[in-house]
């Protein structure tokens, strides 16, 4: 069981560190020291070294926000609601970091995703997971079977560009506007159809 916490712990420390500041910045070492662990338990683990723990990492990052993701969505929760939820949650999550935790992919998927076949595929299935959420409450919502594909696509490329402007401003004013921005359009939709 120890073996299985150990794991645990390094890829944690991983995905705290990665999102702070980066793949490259982010050394091995630094991972050791932060996490306790010796350097065998790293490799026993992660054979394919930090390449291959860096994609366990974004996907269980993935997973997280995943989860709260299906919370925030759960059976019954209208597209208005869900977007409150949703700017909510990432305000807090910004505000608490000091603007260092926005989506906890952005930063390793903009560095890596493009040169790295393990982090692409990663980084492409968690988005997938969030898009597919999406979707679903946009159907449960009212849209268009049809279009609720691209519109879930739509929403997460708005969502995901408003916190990287959150960071970059250091306010959460991007986010609010942007979900305003979706909740008044989607709202015209549904008195237009």
């Amino acid at each position: 069981m120890e073996t299985e916490g150990t794991r645990a712990r390094i890829i944690a420390t991983t995905v705290e560190l990665m999102e702070a500041q980066g793949y490259h910045a982010t050394g091995l070492n630094q991972i050791l020291h932060q996490s306790g662990t010796p350097k065998g338990s790293l490799y026993h683990h992660f054979p394919g070294g930090k390449e291959e723990l860096a994609a366990e990492a974004v996907s269980a990052a993935g997973q997280a926000l995943t989860h709260e993701l299906d919370a925030i969505i759960g059976e019954g929760t209208d597209l208005g609601m869900a977007l409150s939820l949703l700017t909510s949650f990432f305000r807090e999550r910004l505000q608490t970091s000091n603007f260092q935790k926005g989506c906890p992919l952005a930063t390793v998927t903009l560095e890596m995703a493009a040169t790295s076949d393990p982090m692409q595929h990663a980084c492409r299935a968690v988005y997938h997971d969030w898009q597919v959420r999406l979707e679903r409450l946009l159907i449960a919502s009212g849209c268009e079977p049809a279009r609720a594909s691209a519109r879930a696509l739509f929403v997460l490329s708005v969502i995901e560009g408003a916190l990287l402007l959150c960071q970059a401003e250091r306010s959460t004013h991007p986010l609010e506007q942007a979900v305003e921005e979706l909740r008044l359009l989607f709202e015209g939709d549904t008195k237009a159809s």
